[in-house]
């Protein structure tokens, strides 16, 4: 079992959510040690954070500690096997949905850690490949998923939402969601063209009334299946050098995670789109995500 001081707490949870600063959870830390009360209670009393927050981050620590824990039995049992956070889990869901589409600015919608994950996968489910660059097949399924992708956070954050979540349905069926704190490096899930780059909106999230306010990298791959990663941090333009029409590799640094557009806290949303004549998202396809993409040297967190 995991050590219990190596469990996550609800004060990193709060931090990396972006809902408080590290001096308000030394301040909130300090008053818990002489008054005994809960954290989550002592931040609502200094009005830092509301009480809908400090549930949201319960329910997702207990989500992660859990997700922790398995991970931990498995790699004991099996060492063998790479770490499980820092893969995704390969599409096994065989349901069909005939729910309408979403409008083609529809994306990003997310709860990357107010409910858990919503997919959680078995031992079954994971997907362990080296990732190989080779090229896209014309057609992809739920069995037969596209293949050649590496992970857009090279093994960081953690899978808050997957396919047919509560906001991946229509035009987002399979989408993936990784919470992550903002500022986290993204990196190319494979080569291609950039086609847009998105960078003027705040980290703020907010629901869906910001479905359209989002910062995002869009590239297209061979076959003329595009790539796109959402909720971009506010300003990582300045720390990285991309703009359309650049070419870029697998693996190569183009953003960082934040919180912008329709999103309930820090995450990075990833989906592969069908092709298409015109510049416009259209709806996803299945893909898998294989290990990291060895990228060298890593970036650094922004600050």
């Amino acid at each position: 079992m995991r050590r219990h001081q190596d469990k996550i707490r609800v004060g990193e949870v709060l931090l990396q959510k972006g809902l408080i600063s590290s001096a308000q959870l030394r301040d909130a830390l300090a008053t818990q040690r002489t008054s005994h009360q809960r954290l989550g209670e002592i931040l609502v009393q200094q009005g830092v954070v509301t009480p809908k927050q400090v549930r949201q981050a319960l329910n997702e620590q207990r989500w992660r500690n859990v997700i922790a824990t398995c991970v931990l039995t498995a790699s004991t049992l099996l060492p063998s096997l790479p770490k499980v956070m820092a893969q995704l889990p390969e599409v096994t869901d065989q349901r069909r949905h005939k729910e309408p589409l979403f409008s083609h600015n529809d994306i990003g919608g997310g709860e990357p850690a107010t409910g858990g994950s919503r997919f959680t996968p078995s031992s079954s489910e994971i997907y362990y490949p080296a990732f190989v660059d080779a090229p896209l097949a014309k057609q992809a399924s739920v069995d037969s998923p596209l293949k050649g992708f590496c992970h857009p956070l090279n093994g960081q954050g953690w899978l808050s939402q997957g396919i047919r979540g509560r906001t991946h349905r229509g035009r987002m069926e399979y989408a993936y969601d990784l919470a992550t704190s903002i500022g986290t490096p993204v990196y190319a899930m494979r080569a291609g063209k950039v086609i847009a780059v998105q960078d003027k909106y705040p980290d703020t999230g907010g629901g869906k009334e910001n479905i359209s306010r989002f910062n995002y990298v869009w590239i297209e791959h061979d076959e003329g299946y595009r790539s796109v990663y959402v909720h971009l941090q506010q300003g990582f333009r300045s720390k990285v050098s991309i703009k359309s029409g650049d070419r870029v590799k697998a693996g190569q640094l183009i953003g960082y995670s934040g919180n912008s557009g329709w999103s309930t806290g820090p995450h990075l949303h990833v989906e592969v789109q069908k092709p298409h004549k015109k510049r416009k998202f259209t709806k996803t396809v299945p893909f898998k995500i294989a290990g990291a993409c060895n990228t060298s040297p890593l970036a650094r967190t922004a600050q």
